[in-house]
């Protein structure tokens, strides 16, 4: 078996949120109005990832893990997780503030609706002077202060507001209320999830002049009512070379920063390998083959191959993930 890089059709999420950045860097045809989300690798319901190229061109990803799951996924992690790929990789890109949200924790998502809790972490790509990201409480918080504020459509009130710029990354755990501000476009790792509970929208309309559903008694359930804290990931933003960017008990995150030709480290981790390419436009190599890696792009890296390479004349960045 002939192994190499795979890359996937995009899965595109148009969002009432949603903007123009992705049709661009993605080369989007035909145009799609509001394009919030291209979903990058997924076994998530029935968005189901295909592979776009090489010789396993129209398979899918599920099938990949059926036929040849160890190979792919490393011994290991296809023990604990068998065909059930446990990531969900995105870029997200908000032309207007995203609603006000949680996610649950594993117990509750088991129980109320046979799934996975939701892990994530968010690296910012672009965002524009003055942009914000809202992350958790801004002081410790009574469930009946939460419930009062959400009554009273003043929840924003109690809530910390972020401001962000390229570069930066946080961790968001379950239960940590959050929402991406208009004018950022970011790269989102997470637990292969897409149960999210919404609690505030700025009472928004969609296009059926309808208000968006709220998950009230979900959300006040699920939250972590503490103040906001270490939610930041701490990294050197000029050091060249590979740091570890995000841990957390369902992946790791590093980031690779170089110019040039930089080896990537695939192994003994025996896992899979995701690489995010949010930099400027580079080369993969691979047992003498070269793969371009455009800007929002993403690669799933099988457990078997080796002697990996990245090249880049430019500012390379890479996020290479794996379990």
């Amino acid at each position: 078996m002939n192994w190499y890089p795979l890359t996937f059709q995009p899965i595109y999420k148009e969002k009432i949120w949603g903007g123009s950045k992705l049709n661009s860097l993605k080369k989007v045809h035909p145009f799609i109005p509001k394009l919030g989300e291209s979903w990058e690798i997924s076994d998530v319901g029935n968005d189901i990832s295909i592979v776009d190229s090489g010789s396993f061109k129209g398979r899918s990803l599920k099938w990949l893990l059926e036929n040849h799951g160890e190979e792919v996924m490393g011994k290991r992690i296809f023990e604990q997780f068998g065909t059930q790929f446990p990531l969900l990789i995105k870029y997200i890109d908000a032309a207007q503030d995203l609603s006000i949200q949680l996610h649950p924790d594993d117990a509750m998502a088991r129980d109320k609706h046979n799934s996975s809790g939701k892990t994530e972490m968010w690296y910012v790509m672009d965002a524009v002077e003055g942009a914000t990201l809202t992350l958790g409480f801004k002081e410790n918080c009574k469930e009946s202060a939460f419930a009062k504020a959400i009554h009273n459509n003043n929840l924003p009130a109690l809530l910390n507001s972020q401001k962000v710029k390229e570069g930066d990354a946080f961790l968001i755990k379950p239960g940590f209320i959050h929402a991406i501000g208009s004018g950022i476009m970011l790269a989102e790792i997470q637990q292969s999830s897409d149960v999210t509970y919404r609690v505030y929208d700025y009472d928004r309309r969609d296009d059926k002049g309808k208000p968006r559903d709220l998950h009230i008694e979900q959300s006040i359930a699920a939250a972590d009512y503490s103040k906001a804290e270490n939610y930041k990931l701490a990294y050197n933003f000029q050091e060249q070379g590979v740091q570890e960017l995000g841990r957390s008990d369902y992946f790791l995150a590093d980031i690779l920063q170089f110019e040039g030709q930089e080896p990537i480290d695939l192994h003994p981790r025996d896992s899979f390998t995701i690489l995010m390419n949010v930099g400027d436009d580079c080369e993969l190599e691979q047992d003498g083959m070269i793969y371009k890696f455009s800007n929002s792009q993403t690669y799933l890296i099988p457990s078997v191959l080796t002697n990996l390479s990245a090249r880049c004349s430019g500012n390379g960045k890479l996020l290479v993930v794996h379990l």
